[in-house]
């Protein structure tokens, strides 16, 4: 069996178990019985399903906001051959088998919601093992036989082979029939696993009639037909006593959950400040727990709240199937539901579905609504002719979206990359380039990023045109005729893997390619400075990310990555055999100055060190997903940057570089909540070259955006990284300047700042020579790994 890798960056930890409406009872016990028991431990909880009644989904979410719901693949287990089909659990039960799917999590431990948690379950992610078990209580062969209530499964084991692996015993039959998705496994292990102690999984047959369960317990398994929702067997109530002890109203528990968080106990700031708010808002009778009213289940307004708290955890397809069961319960939807649908199945490619959807809304109170989304349809499907005419509509509904002026001024356009100003040659060869082009106003580093890649390829070969392509467009049959009239397709740069940005179900991740497009490519492919964006707390949602993945990575010729950090996390989701091909390429915005581009090569002459009098010292502060960027704590956040600004107050000018609109923020916050006024330089509106002119001269730039930091390094500009998200540490690591970062939720963060700040200014030359070193050695990795690809179309 594959060796478990143990180390702590490969994810985090997660429960899981398969609810269904029959079971909910059961799960809500667990849950809360788990949640009491072990409120420190810090690990996430996965909730498999085959589709949940949407009043189940609310309440579940109301005592934990944080589940995660991923629907199993039902059809894959249709085709195993079965024992006794009148079994309720004919195929159901073997459905935890999706846990082996489950990737980017370093271990997990599944739980049937016949259980009842009594102690603590540390141990259980520590164990140093691929999988562990318990074994049967009967006929265990010597504990070859496994029961499968509760896993120990390391995140090796989900990468996809071993799950193929149970997939083919299944499909054969040749396993136990009568014993499920157990027999399944104990033919795929033959008795190769860790034999945990009985305690964790302490079956009801293995106490006798009126006995009670050993002491030392940690989970209570109430396997049989008889289960304690359902009234019980007689001669285990001192056992049920235990399971009742934990059924107790949702108002109760959350109070208790509440009162734990009060005191610290809970190893989650987020989950924590929710259960704080809630048993506040129970003390003073500001609200209620537990499942909504038949009526208000009845009538679907808490279906709406539900499918989007699976659209932000990154669950479309969860999203997507629960409306869609509503839409099929109650048949006839109202706008605001039929819009909420169609958004959800734009985000899983079912894009004539969507339509359709969108189409009944355009003569009610929401038609405005329903034409942009039709003119966005439109623009991803490549009926540019059909975006405008949409969003025109649109706008003679409402003047001021200014949504849909973007989407009518990008379908207008005569090309995805019309304001991509590349180096051409024609002696060169010509290119077609998939990437993020910006609307008008975009975000300044996406702007950049496609001149910069051009830039380097430019530096290495002559190009004699470029086709662009957006990676949010559906990758088509003309679009895939275009590419083969080139010599080589390039996808990036930028954070493309990403979940949460233009969701499409073709691929899972930013660049809209179906496989059948992919398959029908016939010039090379390169990926060049992609990198993995996934923040803290975030994570790509069932297999099609990973699916897409490997196809594209067999596919390439090239696979560059910009950070060792992405490499990383790419090649866990990758089979062995193909790992090796992701290779590292740093974002060529880092080496701007260096690629003979005469709108950003060095000077001639060194520029001298900004005046001593008067030195700029750019900020830069994100502000999309400022959940996850600030946790809960922006106000701490915002008095840690006031004191910087008053303390460098003298030495150095403070300016706001905003890469987007919402980055404008910082200066008003701090005004209005400390009469602190910072100027601000719009860098969206002022032009690349302006822009790079103001950060060459500048002495520091402190920013939170991974290209608040590259493109100044790649200007020769010294900086310091506001560490909110996992990238900009990647790119500090490998430039070997960890101590260029300052992480935003650093205590002491405006000391932090100003003690850097200040060495910075008192020490100018010292630090551009060691930026300038930084510099050669990316434009020497850049060379190494992009120049023979390059080279070789």
């Amino acid at each position: 069996m594959t060796q478990p890798t143990s180390d702590a960056a490969r994810g985090p930890r997660a429960f899981v178990s398969f609810v269904d409406d029959a079971y909910f009872p059961g799960f809500v016990v667990l849950l809360k019985s788990l949640t009491l028991t072990n409120p420190d431990l810090d690990a996430d909880f996965v909730v498999l399903h085959d589709g949940l009644d949407p009043a189940h989904v609310s309440r579940a979410l109301a005592l934990r906001p944080d589940l995660r719901f991923v629907r199993v693949d039902a059809a894959r287990y249709e085709r195993y051959v079965k024992g006794d089909a009148s079994n309720y659990l004919y195929t159901k039960a073997y459905f935890i088998l999706d846990a082996f799917r489950l990737t980017g999590y370093r271990t997990l431990v599944t739980l049937d919601t016949d259980m009842v948690v009594l102690d603590r379950l540390d141990e259980l992610f520590e164990l140093d093992a691929p999988l562990a078990a318990v074994p049967q209580l009967f006929d265990a062969d010597g504990g070859r036989k496994l029961n499968s209530g509760l896993l120990v499964i390391d995140g090796s084991l989900t990468d996809g082979t071993f799950a193929d692996g149970l997939d083919a015993i299944g499909e054969s039959g040749a396993y136990e029939l009568d014993r499920h998705d157990q027999g399944v496994l104990t033919a795929a292990l033959d008795g190769d696993y860790v034999r945990l102690p009985r305690r964790f999984n302490w079956v009801k047959r293995a106490t006798k009639r009126g006995d009670a369960a050993p002491a030392d317990v940690a989970i209570l398994h109430f396997t049989g037909k008889f289960k304690p929702w359902d009234g019980g067997e007689h001669g285990y109530r001192l056992l049920e006593d235990r399971w009742d002890a934990y059924d107790l109203p949702d108002a109760d528990f959350l109070a208790a959950v509440g009162d734990l968080a009060e005191q610290g106990h809970l190893a989650s700031t987020a989950r924590a400040t929710y259960y704080k708010e809630r048993a506040r808002q129970l003390r003073d009778g500001a609200g209620h727990a537990g499942a909504p009213s038949p009526e208000l289940a009845a009538r679907g307004e808490d279906v709406l709240p539900a499918a989007q708290r699976l659209r932000e955890a990154g669950d479309f397809a969860g999203a997507a199937q629960l409306l869609e069961r509503r839409a099929l319960e109650h048949g006839r939807l109202d706008a605001d539901y039929a819009l909420a649908l169609a958004q959800a199945y734009v985000a899983v490619s079912r894009y004539d579905d969507a339509r359709v959807l969108a189409t009944t809304a355009v003569t009610g109170p929401r038609a405005a609504d329903a034409h942009l989304l039709l003119a966005e349809i439109a623009w991803t499907v490549n009926d540019l002719e059909t975006a405008r005419a949409q969003a025109r509509e649109t706008l003679a509904l409402d003047p001021l979206r200014h949504k849909a002026r973007l989407v009518h001024a990008r379908a207008g356009r005569p090309r995805a990359d019309a304001g991509v100003d590349s180096p051409t040659d024609p002696g060169g060869v010509p290119l077609a380039h998939a990437a993020f082009y910006v609307d008008d106003l975009g975000n300044y580093g996406d702007l950049l990023l496609p001149v910069a890649v051009r830039a380097a390829v430019s530096h290495v070969r002559a190009v004699s045109s470029w086709e662009g392509l957006h990676v949010h467009q559906v990758l088509d049959d003309d679009a895939v005729e275009r590419v083969n009239q080139t010599r080589g397709l390039l996808v990036g740069g930028g954070g493309l893997f990403l979940p949460d940005t233009a969701p499409n179900g073709n691929s899972g991740w930013q660049w809209n390619v179906p496989d059948a497009s992919l398959d029908r490519l016939d010039v090379p492919l390169g990926l060049v400075a992609v990198g993995y964006n996934v923040f803290e707390g975030q994570r790509f949602v069932g297999s099609r990310f990973r699916e897409s993945l490997v196809g594209v990575v067999e596919r390439a010729a090239f696979v560059g990555l910009r950070n060792h950090g992405s490499i990383e996390r790419v090649r866990d989701l990758l089979p062995p055999s193909l790992a090796d091909r992701v290779t590292y390429l740093p974002c060529p915005t880092t080496v701007l100055g260096l690629l003979g581009d005469p709108r950003f090569a060095d000077p001639m002459t060194p520029e001298p060190a900004p005046r001593a009098d008067a030195p700029v010292v750019y900020l830069n502060v994100a502000y999309d997903r400022s959940a996850l960027r600030f946790k809960d704590d922006y106000p701490r956040f915002l008095r840690e940057i006031d004191r910087f600004v008053r303390a460098v107050e003298g030495r150095a000018h403070v300016r706001v570089a905003a890469h987007t609109i919402p980055d404008e923020r910082i200066a008003i916050d701090l005004y209005r909540e400390h009469g602190t006024r910072v100027p601000v330089d719009s860098f969206f509106r002022l032009g690349i070259e302006t822009t790079t002119a103001l950060l060459r001269a500048a002495a520091l730039v402190i920013g939170m955006r991974g290209h608040a930091g590259m493109i100044p390094i790649g200007l020769g500009t010294p900086i310091v990284s506001l560490v909110s998200h996992p990238k900009l540490q990647y790119f500090l690591d490998d430039v070997r300047h960890p101590e260029w970062g300052v992480r935003v939720d650093d205590r002491d963060l405006g000391r932090r700042l100003t003690e850097l700040t200040t060495d910075v200014l008192d020490r100018p030359d010292a630090y551009r020579r060691d930026v300038h070193a930084v510099r050669e050695s990316l434009l020497a990795a850049t060379l190494d790994t992009l120049g023979p690809f390059v080279a070789s179309m």
